[in-house]
């Protein structure tokens, strides 16, 4: 039987998220996160007696992201050195524009965050919000992920880029979690795959770190510069 009071409130609090300036809103529930990626920290380890997990995003702009498969926009100039070094294109060079609005999405999603935790500690409840791009650059791990409790929210599957893939923004989202003691409605795992597996994103991958099958090696993908061009050629949500 729903419990129509849950849903009430769970309505309300996707509307402030979106009133925030949210663009994508789901709820995942700790005890599936629990049972579907047990290897991975648990909300528990954040927030005891943990129930909820809100994943909330902002999309990228789509004319910065335009310039992640156009480097030549950067108007940069090889030097002699790197003809030696390097016989391809400045390493890195596709994250020119999109580097400084990674900084503008992560302040952004912030503080929409930090504002529904502070809602939801006003309210009564615990809570506790992660900052979106934290983790050990010695070994690419991170405290908590955001992209299993968005797939279990049901926001969208993964691709072969190793993102999740939504209908609305295909993979171009920058995310957050908030996790909490307070039950809200969870939502389900998509069983339709969103990803085409058209195999853009690994063709496209300047340090090949993508083997097409799921699989990235983010050590490659780190040390390249995490260029986000599997992000920028992605077809899905587009248009």
């Amino acid at each position: 039987m729903i419990d129509q009071a849950m849903v009430e409130v769970g309505k309300e609090l996707c509307e402030y998220a979106m009133s925030l300036g949210a663009e994508i809103y789901g709820v995942a529930s700790a005890d599936l996160y629990k049972e579907h990626f047990p290897e991975k920290p648990q909300p528990e380890k954040f927030i005891s007696n943990a129930k909820s997990v809100i994943v909330v995003g902002m999309a990228f702009n789509k004319g910065t992201l335009a310039t992640v498969v156009n480097p030549n926009a950067a108007g940069l100039k090889r030097k002699a050195a790197d003809d030696v070094t390097n016989t391809g294109q400045i390493a890195g060079v596709e994250r020119y524009f999109s580097g400084d609005e990674n900084g503008i999405l992560d302040r952004e999603l912030g503080l929409i965050a930090y504002r529904i935790a502070r809602k939801l500690e006003q309210e009564g409840n615990r809570a506790m919000y992660l900052p979106s791009a934290k983790q050990d650059n010695r070994w690419f791990t991170a405290p908590f992920y955001h992209l299993p409790a968005a797939y279990l929210a049901g926001l969208g599957t993964m691709g072969l880029n190793c993102c999740l893939i939504t209908p609305e923004y295909g993979p171009r989202l920058w995310m957050t979690s908030i996790i909490t003691d307070k039950e809200l409605p969870a939502g389900e795992p998509m069983e339709e795959e969103v990803c085409t597996k058209c195999g853009d994103c690994v063709a496209v991958c300047p340090p090949k770190a993508l083997d097409g099958e799921g699989w990235k090696n983010v050590t490659r993908c780190a040390t390249y510069g995490c260029c986000g061009s599997c992000l920028a050629i992605c077809p899905i949500g587009d248009k």
